[in-house]
């Protein structure tokens, strides 16, 4: 019979890698040569992007021996493999669901490092997402007993002999980490938006900064189309051709989660190539900075360059492409709105 999904798989796999690599490799490119700045989140999405290129030859290697085409057309003895690779593939596929809201959580816990409440809603967020995916990723390893009987489970003569969680078990969890995942990519999508929206910048660089952050949700849209798919985990005999759907939706959640996520960090290189208009690419390129580390922003030397600045600036000036206009007289002043323009610089680095 000539309906073999395992082709359309293997598509999806290879374009999401080509796609994410893409990203994350311009990603590299910009905070390391360009901005000259390698943070946490960097480190992470490179470890990131290795064990998805495991995942993505995994997948492969699962299609290879049948995977996404009916059990009745493939041989026998390629069962076992292909539900091996298959059982490995998903257990990467846990890791880099959980990573990549660590990769978009640390960067904004650098951006929202002054906002108390904000800052422990984001941990808040990432250990629920910890947690929730750490039990799955125990719940998947250990669901037969021995672990090897998952993939020999099928077999007429299985080499070892065992048992496996009943389809129930197997299912709920899954269902329950999928809504605790979308809660948490929205969550972070969303956090941020009220952080811009009173910010003190100009309505073009706060859409382009609320669109850019909620990129990350993309990825939960694809988790939310395959929660229908979630109880085809082994539940049906024709188990390799079922499977093909959740495998395509799980593979575009954490392919489009890692693009996203570097796509968010591009605004350097895009002022590079001049993608961007506004000033030449070098000035653009470096002005990358992080909020001030310590709360005497006065004696910072970057604060005094803005407040000389300020001097031939009347006190009823209004900001102008971006700048901003620092009071003479009132030091709270000085340093709310200095606040605001390290805020504003970092996120305008980094998005606009």
């Amino acid at each position: 019979m000539d309906d073999n999904r395992g082709p359309e798989l293997a598509a999806v796999l290879i374009a999401l890698l080509v796609l994410a690599t893409v990203a994350v490799g311009l990603r590299m490119y910009s905070m390391a040569i360009l901005v000259k700045r390698f943070m946490l989140e960097d480190w992470l999405t490179l470890v990131t992007l290795v064990v998805y290129i495991a995942y993505t030859t995994f997948g492969l290697l699962a299609v290879h021996y049948g995977l996404g085409a009916h059990v009745y057309d493939v041989p026998l003895h390629n069962h076992s493999k292909a539900l091996l690779w298959r059982y490995v593939a998903q257990t990467t596929y846990i890791v880099i669901s959980a990573s990549t809201k660590f990769i978009v959580g640390l960067l904004l816990l650098r951006v929202c490092s002054r906002q108390k409440w904000r800052t422990w809603t984001i941990w808040t967020m990432l250990g629920i997402s910890a947690v929730a995916n750490t039990f799955y990723f125990f719940l998947s390893i250990f669901q037969c007993q021995p672990i090897e009987f998952y993939w020999f489970r099928y077999d007429p003569n299985p080499p070892v002999q065992g048992k496996c969680h009943n389809s129930v078990l197997a299912t709920i969890p899954s269902y329950i980490v999928i809504v605790l995942n979308v809660a948490v990519d929205w969550g972070l999508a969303l956090l941020p938006v009220s952080v811009v929206w009173n910010a003190k910048m100009q309505i073009k660089l706060k859409i382009s900064v609320v669109g850019l952050l909620a990129l990350g949700s993309i990825a939960s849209i694809a988790t939310i189309v395959r929660i229908p798919y979630a109880k085809q985990l082994l539940s049906s005999p024709d188990y390799l051709y079922n499977f093909t759907d959740i495998a395509i939706w799980s593979s575009v959640e954490i392919g489009l989660a890692l693009t996203a996520s570097s796509l968010a960090t591009l605004k350097p290189f895009l002022r590079k190539m001049k993608f961007l208009t506004g000033g030449s690419s070098k000035e653009r390129v470096n002005t990358y900075v992080e909020p001030y580390p310590t709360d005497d922003v006065t004696s910072d030397p970057r604060t005094q360059t803005q407040l000389r600045r300020s001097e031939s600036v009347s006190s009823d000036a209004t900001p102008i492409s971006g700048s901003c206009v620092v009071s003479q007289t009132d030091p709270e002043d000085l340093y709310q709105r200095n606040r605001s323009l390290s805020f504003k610089r970092l996120f305008s680095s980094l998005f606009l």
